[in-house]
């Protein structure tokens, strides 16, 4: 490992190569970081593989850890950019040749233990204290670091008591008196530190207070643990009675550090007990619990604290306002958390779900061939909801904070996994005044066990709990709403005042009136108090913070660097800063404000120019991000509030169609309407209303979507573009039931199209289907011909296989079996090539039913099988229920009944719960050729009378199907009651395909009634079998010929 690299488990955690910080989001999650502090505090030594795996799943070990530690590893090797930054061992890993903050701070304290003079001591001790912070803060509550922190935590206090008697020896009793008070309190019952801060006291000239600090803990000693002091204090309170000691007089030191007054760190968890209980009890009960509450109420400390009593495994994620209109936003948090419990969990995915999800996770992979946008959308959920099953395993626990904020997609892939995922209990939390209408109602439906918890007020008892002082509890108490992140300001703000520290019994005053200063700040309010911290800082801090501020979500450093055009590592030391000041914080993904509370308090105070200047620089430094384009939608809003709307405009329409371009149609209409709003030019106009057209239609808004797509042609000239929109308007207005000005319509973007090649190919393709319905199969048949040829000629696979897929399943129809096997093998492909994979079920499984038609059951299961795992893959329930009625006909010819009665049975469940009367029919009649099969004649008779009930007179190619394997079974079990009237209707109903088993039958009535004229009948169904490739009736056909009547 190079020797520039610095590890810093004291304050916030970050790893340093070459002084430059590795920003967090490099490591590939939060378990590599965990993993690195593990490995550093216990470096050099060997960490064995069972140590690290319980410290970083402690709730369930993954199936393999070994596995996922080596993945890990990896992500840490390349973040840190050296295969020897961590190193392998005989079961287990080791952290290479670095620096570590906390060996440096025990090495120094180390050398104030063995020091003989005070200077060499303090040297010592001050070299110590320049390193301080909280140790391991990202690991307070977890139980390997423990040990670890209160070991630190003790060394601390240590070095302070050691620092304070040293620096009492060279006479400066002031230094003395500040490192023995930050050593009390830390530990207040500590005698060793009171008896310090009495002896500085004493040396400052003020033995009064020093009995009083003594008196003080005598007090504290007996309340809370019912003992007396040591003789050693009685010794020293004695001296001090007498006037025995002595002030000091200085000698020569070294430097020191500046006094540093008491840190505000976390507010302590008061108040919640009830809202606590409830929720977790809903977590019990595998329920979802809804976490309701106004800004700064405390939803995300309770969040925390329930997560971190949890014995379930967690998925956490928040959603961020900015990423709203970005689609799979929030569910890319959500999957890397998952991951994050098992990264083996991926591996059993298939090849094209998880090159899917590689567009989300990168670090899945290569994202293989570009897929469709309603495929993509499909394989997305699919595979997501894979995940978070397997992540859940015997349960789980999901928890997503600012619900509000969360992108369409996302919400449907949560509201998708809560329903079917019954082990996983849920928690989320939102801001119900910016909560999507219907959100709650929607929660509640997924599970009965559905709690809603309101977070109010702190109550009064919880705040004399934090505040030990009752005046200044009451003043805290009635000059502050009451939230949580109020009474936290105000105690901020009067900590860095002075005026309050942290005691045994809670926070108290420091200085007389301490509650009438509390009273006057809290009257200012919370967010005045946040303004008062803001202003401290000098301007380039000043400036980063409101960029962060305007930013609104997690971003690297390097974001902002950008956007100020500041150093990057200025722009650390001023986010450490702001840090230490409680301002911004450092989350999964990168820096942002502390609380949105502060974001929107820094962003009210800014003045319009600077505003919108802010906003000019955040959208240049995005559209210029390296690591690849930005959500358009985000950099859109940042154009729009600089002021730049026509840049605005042209982003969002960009945005709107990047979101159709993956089926996220809720997030493109929002983008769209964006736009639309800032009164753009016409041609970014007519961009956004075709975009907003796109998303109506697919929400079944026909009248809508036709009406943007309208007022897009006036704003469009006349060529390929107004061409391409016009024939769109034309479907949907056929759509819309005009069919005969869709047919107006179409005829006018053929006009247009003119000599553009794919303009007019869309336009022919749209004419054809209206002429096909109105009646003109003629001029149909030659405009698809017409537009074959474009799409050939121009390269252009999915239209291609549209026009094939529709030949192919008319020439299917037509009887003419071989020619449509055919056509759809090659229209399968075309789809799969052009990546629209929701249409290859149909044209893939329809292959396999003809090949099974030409007595080739085995390719045809081969076949059918493909088309069921893409069904399901996709999650499909439509296609899965096609291909499995096909499956099982294959099966059936295979003579494998009992699977094919299990694929039939499956096909009927689905097609049920989808309500699809045509897959019901046929998966009907899958169960009636299984039970012919198996020779069980009445469950086949039961299944085909079914099958002809629900295809009824509509689905004539299904009617005459029943009607035809009804006659059949019949004739077979001896009973020709009727059979000829089957006959009869599956001879004259539905399409040429019917007619193969209905000519069947025909020829085993006449053999069942010994009819002379049989041969003739089974010679005339054989020859029109043999012509168009049917064989599964020939070798019965064969013997029906060859029959002689006597």
């Amino acid at each position: 490992m190079p020797g520039g690299v610095r590890v810093q488990l004291f304050g916030r955690f970050q790893v340093r190569r070459d002084g430059a910080e590795i920003p967090p989001a490099v490591f590939g999650g939060r378990k590599v970081r965990t993993l690195l502090r593990v490995l550093a505090v216990r470096r050099p030594d060997l960490v064995p593989h069972a140590v690290l795996a319980v410290a970083l799943w402690p709730e369930r070990l993954p199936a393999d850890p070994t596995g996922n530690l080596g993945v890990l590893v990896n992500r840490a090797r390349r973040a840190l950019g050296d295969p020897a930054s961590v190193v392998t061992g005989t079961g287990g890993y080791a952290l290479g040749t670095c620096t570590v903050d906390v060996a440096e701070f025990t090495a120094a304290l180390d050398a104030a233990r063995a020091a003989t003079e005070p200077a060499t001591a303090l040297r010592a001790c001050t070299a110590a204290l320049t390193l301080w912070g909280e140790p391991l803060a990202e690991d307070t509550y977890a139980e390997w670091a423990r040990p670890v922190r209160e070991r630190l935590l003790r060394d601390h206090v240590e070095v302070c008591e050691r620092a304070a008697a040293a620096a009492l020896a060279l006479g400066d009793p002031r230094r003395s008196l500040a490192l023995a008070a930050e050593a009390a309190a830390a530990e207040p019952l500590r005698e060793s530190a009171v008896i310090a801060v009495a002896r500085a006291l004493a040396a400052t000239g003020d033995p009064a207070a020093a009995l009083a600090r003594l008196a003080g803990l005598r007090a504290a000693l007996a309340e809370e643990l019912g003992v007396d002091p040591s003789p050693e204090v009685e010794r020293l309170q004695l001296a001090l009675l007498r006037n025995e000691v002595p002030t000091s007089s200085r000698v020569a030191a070294p430097a020191l550090l500046p006094d540093r007054p008491p840190v505000f760190g976390e507010l302590a968890f008061v108040g919640r007990t009830e809202e606590l209980a409830a929720v977790r009890a809903t977590v019990a009960g595998s329920g979802i619990a809804a976490l309701v509450g106004r800004a700064g109420s405390g939803k995300s400390r309770l969040i925390a604290e329930l997560v971190r009593q949890s014995q379930l495994p967690v998925i956490a994620a928040r959603a961020f306002l900015p990423e709203r209109a970005e689609p799979w936003s929030l569910t890319q948090s959500v999957l890397r958390e998952a991951l994050a419990l098992d990264a083996a969990i991926a591996d059993s995915l298939p090849h094209r779900i998880r090159a899917a999800l590689a567009e989300l996770l990168p670090e899945l992979g290569d994202a293989g061939e570009p897929v469709g946008g309603e495929s993509r959308r499909a394989l997305l959920l699919t595979g997501a909801l894979r995940l978070l099953e397997a992540a859940t395993g015997s349960g789980a626990l999901l928890v997503v904070d600012d619900l509000q904020w969360a992108d369409p997609s996302s919400v449907t892939l949560l509201a998708s996994a809560l329903a079917r995922l019954p082990r996983l209990a849920a928690v989320v939390a939102m801001r119900p005044e910016e909560l999507p209408p219907g959100t709650l109602g929607v929660l509640h439906d997924l599970r009965e066990s559905t709690t809603h918890v309101a977070l109010g007020p702190l109550p009064g008892a919880a705040i004399r709990t934090l505040v030990g002082h009752p005046g200044l509890a009451e003043a805290v108490e009635r000059n502050t709403d009451g939230t949580p992140f109020a009474v936290a300001e105000l105690l901020r703000e009067l900590t860095a005042r002075s005026v309050i520290a942290p005691g045994p019994t809670g926070w108290t005053p420091r200085t007389a009136g301490a509650a009438g200063i509390a009273a006057e700040v809290g009257r200012a309010g919370q967010l005045r108090a946040v303004q008062r911290r803001a202003v401290r800082f000098d301007a380039r801090a000043t400036e980063v913070l409101r960029l962060l501020a305007l930013l609104a979500r997690e971003a690297p450093a390097r974001t902002i660097a950008d956007a100020a055009g500041i150093d990057g590592r200025a722009v650390l030391d001023a986010l450490s800063r702001l840090a230490a000041a409680g301002l911004v914080r450092l989350g999964e993904r990168g820096w942002a404000t502390a609380h949105d509370l502060v974001a929107e308090t820094v962003t009210a105070g800014l003045d319009p120019a600077d505003r919108g200047r802010l906003h000019s620089l955040l959208a240049r430094a995005l559209d210029a991000d390296p690591d690849g384009p930005a959500d358009a939608a985000e950099v859109a809003r940042h154009h729009r509030d600089s002021g730049d709307a026509t840049a605005a405009a042209a982003a969002f329409a960009r945005a709107a169609h990047r979101a159709l371009a993956r089926r996220a149609t809720r997030e493109a209409a929002a983008s769209a309407s964006a736009g639309l709003a800032l009164a753009p030019h016409p041609p970014i106009r007519a961009d956004l209303l075709a975009a907003r057209a796109e998303a109506a239609a697919a929400h079944g808004e026909l009248a809508t979507a036709g009406a943007d797509l309208r007022t897009a042609l006036a704003d469009t000239p006349s060529g390929p573009q107004r061409s391409r929109r016009r024939s769109r308007l034309a479907m949907l207005t056929f759509g819309a039931r005009d069919p005969h000005l869709a047919a107006e319509l179409a005829e006018l973007a053929l006009v247009e199209a003119d000599s553009d090649a794919a303009a007019r190919a869309f336009a022919l393709e749209t004419a054809a289907i209206i002429d096909m319905n109105l009646g003109h199969p003629d001029r149909a048949r030659t405009r698809a011909e017409e537009a074959l040829r474009l799409y050939r000629d121009h390269g252009d696979g999915g239209g291609v296989a549209r026009i094939l897929d529709g030949r192919a399943m008319a020439t299917f129809l037509d009887g003419r079996i071989a020619d449509g096997v055919a056509v759809f093998g090659r229209v399968a492909q075309l789809f799969t090539d052009s990546g629209d994979l929701l249409r290859v079920v149909t044209p893939l499984s329809t292959r396999g039913h003809g090949l099974v038609f030409m007595a080739r059951p085995t390719e045809g299961l081969e076949v059918t099988t493909a088309a069921l795992q893409l069904a399901r893959d996709l999650d499909a329930p439509e296609g899965q229920a096609y291909a499995l009625w096909h499956r099982s006909e294959a099966l059936s010819a295979l003579a494998r009944a009992d699977e094919a009665a299990a694929d039939a049975a499956e096909a009927l469940a689905i097609a049920r719960a989808v309500d699809h009367q045509g897959w019901t029919a046929t998966a009907h009649r899958a169960a009636g050729i299984a039970a012919q099969a198996s020779g069980d004649l009445d469950t086949a008779a039961a299944e085909f009378a079914a099958s002809a009930d629900v295809a009824g007179d509509s689905l004539t190619l299904f009617a005459a199907w029943a009607a035809a394997r009804s006659a059949v079974t019949a004739i077979a079990a001896g009973n020709l009651t009727g059979v000829a009237a089957l006959v009869d209707r599956a001879l004259t109903i539905g399409p040429p395909l019917g007619g193969f088993e209905a000519r069947l039958a025909a020829a085993e009535l006449a053999a069942a009634r010994a009819d002379p004229t049989t041969s003739g009948i089974a010679t005339t169904a054989l020859a029109a079998a043999r012509a168009a490739g049917e064989a599964a009736t020939v070798p019965r056909l064969t013997v029906l010929v060859a029959q002689r009547v006597r």
